[in-house]
Formats: structure tokens, C-alpha cells, sequence
């Protein structure tokens, strides 16, 4: 059984784990250009682009480490997933720092960059579960099922 099978094959929970870890690392990559891009751009576009760029490096991330898939076969259609769920990644964290904005006058950046962590993680389980159903062969899951 070769790496990529054996990651395919893990227990949900073990799966779990390590997609947080691994999306634990792309979180602090996203905070971090954000940071950055905080301090040239206003918060929303600052916000924007640090997830658009986190996202496409996480995807590839998650495919190979997390779900172990190294196919090329399907890496646009995981990427285009991907930035689907950007979207409401994207709608998440863009309440969530209007929320800040409302009840919290001139919050600070650092304020600002957890809140949006804390959002990103929530919207991590709802990219976990797509993830999971999209990048696990259709036979490993009716397995799963059946021995449930």
C-alpha cells in the first residue's frame, strides 16, 4: 500500500487531526499576509487576497497530506472547490470583521487578525467535510459506511 493509500484510508478522526494541523500552518500563513497586506491596504481587500492566496496553498496542502492525493487527474477540480468554498470563506470572515467594526471603535489589527482566525477556523470544519466527500474515492467511503 503506497503513502497516498494509506493517508485515503485513515480514520475520520485521525483525518481530522492532521487536516487541522496542516490547516493550523496555513492559518498562521493567512494571518501573516494579512498582517502584511494590513499594512499598505484597508482590511477587506488586506483580508481578501491573504485568503485567496492561503486558499490555493492550502488545497494543495490538503490533497497531499491530508487526503493524500497526488493524482494530477482532479487538481483543478479540488482547486476550483477550493475557491468555491473561498467564497463563503470569504462571506464569513467579511461579517465577522464588520461585526468587529460595529461593535468595537478602530479595533486594533491584531483584534482584527483574531477574529478572522476564529472565523477561518469554523469555515476549516465546513472545508474539512467537502474536502473529505470530494477527495476520497467513492469505495473507501461505502466501505467506511458499511463497517459503521
Amino acid at each position: 500500500m503506497d503513502d497516498g493509500s494509506r493517508q485515503q484510508r485513515r480514520h475520520p478522526l485521525v483525518q481530522l487531526v492532521v487536516f487541522a494541523c496542516v490547516g493550523g500552518a496555513f492559518n498562521v500563513l493567512y494571518a501573516g499576509l494579512y498582517l502584511l497586506l494590513r499594512q499598505v491596504w484597508e482590511a477587506q481587500p488586506a483580508n481578501a487576497v491573504a485568503l485567496v492566496l492561503s486558499t490555493l496553498a492550502g488545497t494543495w496542502g490538503h490533497r497531499r497530506i491530508s487526503f493524500g492525493v497526488r493524482d494530477p487527474a482532479h487538481a483543478v477540480r479540488h482547486q476550483a472547490l477550493g475557491l468555491a468554498l473561498l467564497g463563503f470563506s470569504l462571506a464569513v470572515t467579511a461579517g465577522s470583521l464588520a461585526l468587529l467594526e460595529a461593535l468595537v471603535d478602530e479595533p486594533s489589527q491584531t483584534a482584527e487578525a483574531a477574529v478572522l482566525v476564529a472565523a477561518n477556523l469554523g469555515c476549516g470544519l465546513v472545508r474539512f467535510v467537502t474536502f473529505r466527500v470530494a477527495m476520497l474515492p467513492r469505495d473507501v467511503r461505502r466501505r467506511r459506511a458499511a463497517a459503521a
